[in-house]
């Protein structure tokens, strides 16, 4: 488990895009959020990802797939 992701996709827009889910207007007013916390669901890069978010109680998973772009992909 990941709690963020790391300094270089956080100041890279384009990485923090990809990383931006639909969510519920309760949890964000614009509808969507960085979901930076993921779940590597095995070792190494090209293993796929969920994404979260934890907002009172809830997870929200934004995504389950593969590894997402980053700076040394």
């Amino acid at each position: 488990v990941a709690s963020t992701e790391s300094e270089s996709v956080q100041r890279n827009s384009a990485l923090l895009r990809l990383r931006t889910f639909p969510v519920p207007i309760s949890v964000d007013p614009r509808g969507e959020t960085e979901m930076l916390a993921h779940i590597k669901l095995g070792v190494g890069s090209t293993f796929p990802r969920l994404h979260y978010i934890e907002h009172d109680g809830t997870i929200y998973i934004g995504y389950i797939g593969p590894h997402l772009a980053n700076t040394k992909t």
